[in-house]
Order: C-alpha cells, then sequence, then structure tokens
C-alpha cells in the first residue's frame, strides 16, 4: 500500500471539498492526527471514505442526516482516540504489528461510520431509488421503523473507495475483524466502539450481540494498564470521586478528565495518547486533549480551550510578548509536542498514576 510514508503537516483538509462544514473540518484533521498515516494516504482512504458517505446523503433533508453526519465523525474520533489504549491485533509478530494496527484503526473507524449510516439510510425510502447502488434522493423520506444493525454492511464496500478496499483485502485479520463488527458475537472493534460512544454520550443500542472481546483479543496497552489504578485501590472507590470547581465552563472538562481516569476510559501514558504524568504535573496535548470533550459539548476545540484558560490552573510561562499557556515536551513515544501544564492533584488528586518518562523541553520562544 505504500501507506508509510513520511508525515507532512495537515493541510486544508480536502476531504468532501465543500460539502464539509469548519467543524467537520476540524473533526477530519483530527481523525487523521490519531493515524500514523501521510496526509496523502489518509486522504486515499479515511478521506474518501468520508467523501463518499457525505455525498451519499449531500441531497437528503432533515435534521436527522445533518445530525448522522455530527455523530458519526464525533463518534469515529472517539473510536480511535480509545482504540490507542488497546493492543490489536494481540499476537501480531514485531515486524507487522505497526502495519497492522493501522489497517485495524481504519477498519474501526469504517466500522463506526458504516453502522451509523446504516441505521438512518435503512429507514429512508423514494420512488425508484436503490440504496445500494445511488446516493440518497432529496425526496426520500425517513420511515419510523427498525433497521438491522448489519445494515451498514451493505454499504460498506460501496463507499469505502478502490484504495480503502484494497488495504482491507490485503489483511484477512481486517476482513475478520468487520465480518464479527457486524456479527452477533463478540467483536474487538465492537468494544473499543462501545466504550467511545458511551464516554462522548453517544451510545447505540445494540440488542442480541455478546459483550466482550473474544479470547485472544485485543487488550489494555501495558502502560495504560499501568495507570489504570494497579496499586490496590478498588474502581468502586476510584468512582466515588466528586466533581471538583465552580460554575464555570472549563470545570466541565476537568471533571470529564477526572472521571474518565476513574473509570479507565482515560488512560495516561499511553503511547500516543494526550494525557501524561510528567514529573509530577498532568501534561495535556493540545488541541487533541480538548477535542473529545469539545465534540460533546457542541463546541470548537479552541472556545474549549480558552474555557480552561480561564479558570487559571495552568501553568504558565513568561515570553517577550507575555505570559504564555503551552509547553513543549518530548515523550515515552518519541513525539515532541505542544501541551498544558495543570497540577497533577487537580487531575488526579492523591492517587497519582506512575510517572512518564518524559520531560517537558526548553521554553519555546
Amino acid at each position: 500500500m505504500g501507506m508509510f510514508k513520511r508525515r507532512q503537516a495537515p493541510p486544508a483538509t480536502s476531504v468532501g471539498g465543500n460539502l464539509l462544514t469548519p467543524w467537520e473540518r476540524e473533526r477530519v484533521d483530527a481523525l487523521w492526527r490519531l493515524t500514523a498515516l501521510p496526509r496523502d494516504g489518509f486522504e486515499a482512504t479515511y478521506g474518501v471514505l468520508l467523501a463518499r458517505f457525505w455525498r451519499y446523503v449531500s441531497a437528503a433533508k432533515g435534521e436527522a442526516w445533518t445530525a448522522l453526519r455530527s455523530e458519526a465523525l464525533t463518534a469515529a474520533v472517539a473510536a480511535l482516540r480509545a482504540r490507542q489504549a488497546r493492543v490489536l491485533p494481540r499476537f501480531a509478530a514485531a515486524e507487522d504489528a505497526a502495519r497492522l494496527a493501522e489497517v485495524m484503526s481504519f477498519a474501526l473507524a469504517a466500522a463506526v461510520v458504516a453502522e451509523r449510516f446504516g441505521l438512518v439510510a435503512g429507514r429512508a425510502s423514494a420512488p425508484g431509488w436503490c440504496p445500494l447502488t445511488a446516493d440518497v434522493p432529496a425526496e426520500a423520506v425517513l420511515a419510523d421503523r427498525s433497521v438491522p444493525r448489519a445494515y451498514g454492511a451493505l454499504l460498506l464496500p460501496r463507499l469505502a473507495g478502490e484504495t480503502g478496499l484494497g488495504w482491507l483485502a490485503q489483511e484477512r485479520i481486517a476482513l475478520d475483524a468487520l465480518a464479527a463488527y457486524f456479527g452477533g458475537g463478540p467483536s474487538d472493534l465492537r468494544a473499543i466502539a462501545e466504550q467511545a460512544e458511551t464516554r462522548v454520550g453517544l451510545p447505540l443500542a445494540r440488542e442480541g450481540v455478546s459483550e466482550g472481546a473474544p479470547e485472544g483479543g485485543c487488550v489494555a496497552d501495558d502502560e495504560a494498564v499501568a495507570s489504570a489504578s494497579t496499586d490496590g485501590q478498588s474502581t468502586t472507590d476510584a468512582q466515588s470521586q466528586e466533581d471538583i470547581g465552580g460554575e464555570a465552563a472549563g470545570w466541565r472538562w476537568v471533571n470529564w478528565v477526572r472521571a474518565g481516569l476513574a473509570d479507565g476510559s482515560i488512560a495516561v501514558n499511553a503511547a500516543s495518547g494526550w494525557l501524561h504524568n510528567i514529573a509530577g504535573e498532568a501534561y495535556v496535548v493540545v488541541p487533541e486533549g480538548f477535542e473529545a470533550f469539545a465534540a460533546l459539548e457542541g463546541v470548537a476545540v479552541g472556545t474549549l480551550r480558552n474555557r480552561v484558560v480561564r479558570l487559571g490552573r495552568h501553568r504558565e510561562r513568561s515570553t517577550r510578548s507575555g505570559a504564555a499557556n503551552t509547553f513543549r515536551a518530548e515523550l515515552p513515544d518519541g513525539r515532541r509536542v505542544d501541551g498544558m501544564v495543570f497540577p497533577g492533584e487537580l487531575i488526579w488528586e492523591a492517587d497519582a498514576p506512575p510517572e512518564a518518562t518524559g520531560k517537558l523541553g526548553p521554553r519555546r520562544r
């Protein structure tokens, strides 16, 4: 596939052209940052997938279709973020691990988007329209009926694009994982999707499917496990942590992070993750650390970040132009990123996770 080349800085999003709103373009860029693909590889796979779905419903009328686009993107971003704390596939040979991990991420995103689109498209009807071969017409109406959750699997081959389908077809494990996602048995990918969609408040009702991952399936990343209260404190004790702060909107993000640490849905020190314990302080990579909750709140990432900044609980540094609120850091996974620094006790109180080997770099000028 030649997917793994040097990554470049994100250009203006080309997925879907003028079909995407500014918020949707921001979500697509967030999705790209959760992959290891260069931008052209992302555009040829995820980009084509999303563009074809968007075109499929571009003529459809009504709030249900608008909400569908927003929810599908939010769920896809959340799923890839949750997937970062999972080893998937579990027993891949070292030389194959990176390649297989990337195609499994694509399979996850494709399944999440296809499932949500299928549940709505399966309710649509119009004279002479065939949903498997043609886009949704403007005159389509939505019936009040239930749709089999596997309906999205029927749409996926048409909408994934030649490159994306070819990538999936090269790896039998990815095809098996997609089939399991839409089947009635246990599924690694579906378990990740369910965790993620619950976290962002978009759970789907999936009746008649087995819970959990199959034996030998994905497991939590070792660093994520180490950060999820392995010191003997019970989960019940961790989940009893109460909200802190006042009425300011930024406190909702703080308490969302604290709750995520308590229930294990947010990992600390995970490879490619956005929350790290550096020298006892909570280091939050930006903008990644604000993306999921911004989607949940329905606001821009910058708006959410400004709300948190106004709390005044972060560390600042002096610059020639005044105070700045981001610090450069080198993380254990080799990334050099910008992020905000918060007191550890604000985020995890006395139950601090292990410290990462990352370090804050020289102050940026």
